[in-house]
C-alpha cells in the first residue's frame, strides 16, 4: 500500500496553486458526506475514495507526474450521471451538485491535458 504521506509531501512541493486546487477538490468531494442520505452523494464520496487510492497507487509507481490524471478516470462516468440528475435536485443539494460538477469538469480538463502530455513523453 502506497504511503499517502509521501504523496502529500510531494504535492506540497508543487507550485502553490496545485495543492490549493487539490485541497478544494478534496473538500468538494468529501462535502458529499453532508448529504449522505442522497444516493448520488454516496456515489461521489465512494468514487472519491477509490480515485484517491488509484492516485496514491499511480504516485507510488510513477511519482508525481502527469500520469496522475488517470486517477480521476471514474469521474468521467460520474460527471454525466450527476449532470443528468441535476434537474431533479433541489435546495442546497442542487447547489452542491452544481459546485461539484463545475470543479470536476475543470479538473478533468486539467487531467486530459496532463495525461495527453504524459503520453507524448512530456512528463
Amino acid at each position: 500500500m502506497p504511503n499517502p504521506l509521501v504523496f502529500f509531501r510531494d504535492l506540497l512541493r508543487q507550485p502553490a496553486w496545485i495543492p490549493i486546487w487539490v485541497g478544494m477538490l478534496m473538500m468538494v468531494n468529501l462535502a458529499g458526506i453532508a448529504f449522505w442520505p442522497e444516493p448520488l452523494a454516496r456515489w461521489i464520496v465512494g468514487v472519491f475514495m477509490v480515485s484517491s487510492l488509484l492516485m496514491m497507487t499511480l504516485h507510488g509507481i510513477f511519482g508525481f507526474s502527469k500520469v496522475l490524471g488517470l486517477g480521476h478516470v471514474l469521474w468521467v462516468a460520474l460527471l454525466p450521471m450527476v449532470l443528468l440528475r441535476l434537474p431533479d435536485a433541489v435546495g442546497t443539494f442542487r447547489s452542491y451538485l452544481l459546485a461539484w460538477s463545475a470543479m470536476t469538469a475543470v479538473s478533468l480538463l486539467f487531467d486530459l491535458r496532463d495525461v495527453w502530455q504524459y503520453a507524448r513523453g512530456d512528463g
